[in-house]
């Protein structure tokens, strides 16, 4: 199931985490613990979501997190991170990724993982078990619209993303389904 949040919601940080929390607890009890994979590049502005939150839930230490505007998970290195992950107990990964779509500002949430690059026709390996994706450009015109993505879309909708994944983990965690 795949549930659409509006970035611009002034609730929505408050949605995306308990949409969140619904899918953890559906989840959890398969798995050992909760990894983020922060999936895209610092040199694309609009693939720049994915790093962008996993550098807000560096700072804020709720769970591992692979992919940062430092040290990105993109389409070269993805299998091999994908490959390490798995090597690391048995983790509930949850993948965040930029997407190209028609509702733009919308964030995604569904209880799949995504499919990284399908904008730009690249073939990449599934990732994570819940899959969250933030729409920050139309779809049509790969590479060159993700160039020209406006940087505040990016920057929003990452602390929306960031600001959900954090509240969800940790209250996640409080309630004892899982050792964080």
């Amino acid at each position: 199931m795949t549930f659409y949040i509006d970035s611009r919601d002034r609730n929505a940080a408050v949605k995306v985490k308990n949409t969140l929390k619904l899918m953890i607890r559906e989840k959890i009890s398969e798995f050992s613990h909760i990894v983020v994979l922060c999936i895209g590049t610092d040199r694309v502005t609009g693939d720049s979501l994915g790093p962008f939150v996993g550098d807000k839930l560096k700072e804020s230490y709720v769970c591992s997190v692979y992919g940062t505007i430092h040290h990105p998970v993109h389409a070269k290195n993805l299998s091999s991170v994908l490959n390490i992950i798995s090597k690391r107990g048995k983790p509930l990964v949850i993948a965040v990724d930029a997407a190209l779509g028609t509702h733009i500002g919308s964030i995604t949430v569904a209880d799949e993982g995504i499919k990284p690059g399908t904008a730009l026709n690249k073939d990449l390996p599934l990732s994570g078990a819940i899959g969250i994706t933030g729409i920050v450009n139309s779809d049509g015109g790969g590479m060159r619209v993700l160039q020209n993505t406006r940087l505040s879309t990016v920057m929003d909708m990452s602390e929306v993303i960031a600001r959900g994944l954090i509240g969800a983990v940790a209250e996640t965690a409080e309630e004892d389904f899982l050792a964080v």
